[in-house]
């Protein structure tokens, strides 16, 4: 099963996977424990994350619950950065109590205020008056020494991971199709070039959703602060940004002028290169925020922040009119014409968006761990391969897998059945009675029509530095051209084939250094290839036409491919490593825990 490096949040175990009723459990428990058992549970709006609120009151009283399932959130970033925020004066919602464990947070309740909701009736005097508030918090806060020790840096890496949001999620959805990786590279590089006056700058505290949502009227008009459970240490022009530049509200350019004037008065700061470095990061944040927007209709299932694309777009279109934006404008304008911009974003889902996982084998070279296990579920750095798989197909967009088991087949029906992430719809194809080897298993559980990807279970996954956020089920799909291959493989060059004892697969038609796909062929008898299959490929369901019922391999789908000209390789510039005996998997699991 494939694992992405860099992407992994912490998980629960198969058998922790949070059912609803074991949540609600849970809650009551918390609750209780807090001295609120009795008390009335009434859910808040949703957030755009993992986490859910509720109100719980009782007679008078009343405080908010943090619901953060620990399969997708952390709790302790909130808590360390809340009681930092508070130690300098601040005003974050006191923490009544905590079960970090569990992901569990009780916080002082501040109303319902927020400064969004109050500036409804288009009161410019009292707009003002707040934003002034808000503006002079930022000054506050960035004379004020950072918590390096409690939060990380906005480094270039986070930067650039962010940005890439763009290319990864909008594009697709605008197109139905990933950008080919030559068209992403170019963007990445062009983004290289533009954030070297700010990836060093780590001077301040850095909220990150520094908005009209995340700010709420206290009595007596102080703002207290919401949602600072991201904050890094950087730029001191990045919550400005998040300020003035809101993807939730309009900000007249009036507004935004007068009061980055304000914040320059009370900062040390060089008004031209500041003014320049909060275009550009208005620029990243903004095509972040487009990238999530899309992102959490394709991977996470929440269409409502479509309708705010269009406006985020014009907060972009503002920070490109700067000249040190000249040549990202100038990219943008070529890839998404003007015309593409207008108007809620329509989504189209790219494809592939299934995937087979080949999960049936034996695991006799992984013995004795897999004596009373299947190998899929052999533990690596505290997971097993099979969720480190998983998670990498919900990274690329895959909305549905079928997973296939002959060996203790039980055990991997009970870890399909308490699989924990539903953006992913899982199903089994059972082998029990008869082992189909990897042809007949995939054919058993075809898709009716559309290309889907298939994923072997026994490799590991490193991108290349700092591209951290290409998912390798992103990668394959961009180079993906359907009218010319009937199968695309991921490749590596052998020498880079970390755990493989065999010999290399194939060669390219065409050798090169890029990421771009190329024709195969096979190495003359006996001789090694240049480069071998990572076990990660697109495949056609015409590939099986004609093909034996019962057990073959797959080694037939791929020579009629190549005899046809149609078997194509694409190239992963990262590290892979072969986990398919005892030896290997250790050397995985140093891998992972040492990163």
């Amino acid at each position: 099963m494939a694992i992405v490096i860099g992407k992994a949040v912490c998980h629960p175990c198969w058998k922790d996977g949070p059912k609803m009723t074991d949540r609600n459990t849970e809650i009551d428990h918390f609750l209780a424990g807090a001295g609120w058992g009795d008390a009335q549970r009434n859910a808040l709006v949703a957030d755009a994350s993992f986490r859910r609120y509720e109100r719980i009151s009782r007679g008078n009283e009343q405080v908010i619950l943090m619901d953060a399932p620990p399969a997708f959130e952390d709790v302790r970033p909130f808590v360390n950065v809340a009681r930092f925020l508070t130690a300098n004066g601040f005003r974050p919602p006191e923490i009544l109590a905590e079960d970090a464990d569990n992901g569990f947070l009780l916080l002082e309740d501040f109303g319902n205020d927020l400064l969004s909701d109050v500036l409804k009736d288009n009161d410019q005097d009292l707009e003002k008056s707040l934003y002034q508030k808000a503006i002079s918090i930022q000054n506050s806060l960035h004379e004020i020494d950072p918590p390096h020790d409690l939060v990380p840096a906005y480094d270039e890496g986070t930067l650039m991971r962010e940005v890439c949001l763009f290319t990864d999620w909008y594009m697709p959805a605008l197109t139905g199709r990933y950008p080919s990786p030559q068209v992403r590279q170019e963007f990445m590089d062009i983004w290289q070039r533009l954030i070297s006056p700010v990836k060093d700058t780590r001077n301040c505290l850095v909220l990150r959703d520094y908005h009209a949502d995340n700010l709420m009227i206290l009595t007596g008009g102080e703002l207290g602060l919401l949602d600072f459970q991201d904050a890094l240490v950087g730029h001191p022009a990045y919550d400005l940004v998040s300020l003035l530049q809101d993807a939730r509200r309009d900000v007249s350019p009036d507004l935004e002028q007068a009061m980055i004037s304000q914040y320059l008065e009370g900062a040390n700061q060089d008004e031209a290169d500041f003014l320049r470095d909060y275009a550009l990061l208005g620029a990243q944040r903004n095509c972040k925020i487009i990238g999530i927007f899309a992102r959490l209709f394709l991977r996470d299932n929440k269409d409502i922040y479509l309708s705010l694309i269009p406006r985020v777009w014009g907060l972009l279109e503002r920070c490109l009119d700067h000249p040190a934006l000249q040549e990202l404008r100038d990219w943008i304008n070529h890839h998404v014409p003007a015309s593409q911009r207008m108007g809620p974003l329509k989504p189209i889902r790219p494809l592939p968006s299934q995937a087979m996982v080949l999960a049936a084998g034996l695991g006799t070279r992984m013995r004795p761990l897999t004596e009373n296990t299947p190998k899929p579920l052999v533990q690596v750095a505290g997971r097993s391969l099979l969720q480190h798989g998983l998670d990498m197909l919900i990274g690329g967009g895959i909305r549905k897998a079928t997973v296939n088991q002959h060996h203790h087949a039980d055990q991997m029906t009970a870890a399909i059945q308490n699989w924990y992430d539903k953006r992913l719809d899982l199903s089994m194809s059972d082998e029990r009675d008869q082992l189909l080897d990897s042809g007949g298993g995939v054919k058993k559980a075809l898709p009716d029509d559309d290309a889907f990807i298939v994923m072997n279970s026994d490799q590991v996954f490193i991108p290349p530095v700092p591209d951290t956020s290409y998912d390798m089920v992103q990668l394959l799909s961009g180079s993906w051209q359907p009218d010319q291959m009937d199968i695309l493989m991921l490749l590596v060059p052998f020498e880079k084939a970390n755990g493989y004892d065999g010999k290399g697969d194939f060669n390219l038609v065409a050798h090169t250094d890029d990421l771009a796909a190329a024709p195969l062929v096979k190495p003359d008898d006996g001789e090694a290839g240049d480069y071998v299959y990572t076990g990660l490929m697109i495949m056609k369901p015409d590939c099986f036409e004609d093909t034996p019922d019962g057990p073959f391999s797959l080694r037939v789908c791929f020579d009629r491919a190549r005899e046809q000209g149609r078997l194509y390789g694409a190239l992963h510039k990262g590290e892979w490593y072969h986990v398919g005996t005892p030896e290997s998997l250790e050397q995985t699991h140093q891998i992972l825990t040492a990163s």
